[in-house]
C-alpha cells in the first residue's frame, strides 16, 4: 500500500471576509503607531519574512519511522519536509520553496488489522511557487494558481486545515487511514 503526499502549494478554500468600517477616533495622522522589531503595532507577528514548516499534525499520533515511539507531529517521524518555508515579502507577494516530498509505503502487519510498517523514501526536489497574499487581523490569505488558502496567524505560527489530508489507502482497498493534517509554519 502506497502513500504520495506532495505538498505543492497551499490552495484549500476561497474565503470571503467582511468587516464593518467604524470611524477613526483619537487617531493622530501625524504620528503613526511605529513597527519595532518585527511585530505590529498590536503586538502580534510580523507576516513579513521567512516562515519554516514545523509540523503536520494528525489527531491520532503514529509511529511511521517504527522507533516504538507514536507522535501526533509526523514530521518527527521522517526526514522529509525539513526545509519547506514560505518567504513572504512586504509587497504582498511571496514564495513558497518545497525541497522534497515523501514516498511512504505502508504494509499491514501480518495477523492484525491496524498496526502498519511503514518504509519512507525522501524524495529530493527544489520547486518554488509564486504566491500573493494578504492579511485581515489573524487570517493570511495566500492565492496561488488561482487559489486561495486561509491560514491562521497564531503568535510566531501560520498553520492551516487540510481535511482528510492524511489519507493512505490500500492496494486492494480492504485498509484505509484517514486523519485531518493541520501544517504549521513557524516564524524563523
Amino acid at each position: 500500500m502506497k502513500f504520495y503526499f506532495k505538498l505543492i502549494t497551499l490552495s484549500l478554500l476561497i474565503s470571503v471576509f467582511s468587516c464593518d468600517n467604524e470611524p477613526l477616533t483619537d487617531f493622530d495622522l501625524t504620528n503613526p503607531p511605529q513597527n519595532n522589531g518585527g511585530t505590529n503595532p498590536s503586538g502580534e507577528v510580523s507576516i513579513v519574512g521567512t516562515w519554516k514548516m514545523t509540523a503536520w499534525n494528525v489527531p491520532e499520533g503514529q509511529d511511521i519511522n517504527q522507533d516504538g515511539i507514536t507522535s501526533n507531529n509526523l514530521l518527527d517521524e521522517m526526514d522529509c519536509y525539513n526545509n519547506e518555508t514560505i518567504l513572504f515579502n512586504s509587497n504582498n507577494t511571496a514564495v513558497s520553496t518545497s525541497t522534497s516530498y515523501a514516498d511512504i509505503e505502508l504494509n499491514l502487519v501480518v495477523g492484525t488489522t491496524n498496526e502498519f510498517d511503514y518504509s519512507i523514501t525522501c524524495v529530493p526536489e527544489i520547486e518554488t511557487t509564486d504566491l500573493t497574499w494578504t492579511q485581515t487581523g489573524n487570517i493570511v490569505t495566500t492565492t496561488a494558481l488561482g487559489a486561495s488558502t486561509n491560514l491562521t496567524l497564531n503568535s510566531n505560527e501560520l498553520s492551516f486545515l487540510i481535511p482528510e489530508g492524511f489519507t493512505v489507502v490500500s492496494d486492494d482497498s480492504s485498509t484505509t487511514v484517514i486523519q485531518d493534517l493541520t501544517i504549521v509554519y513557524t516564524k524563523q
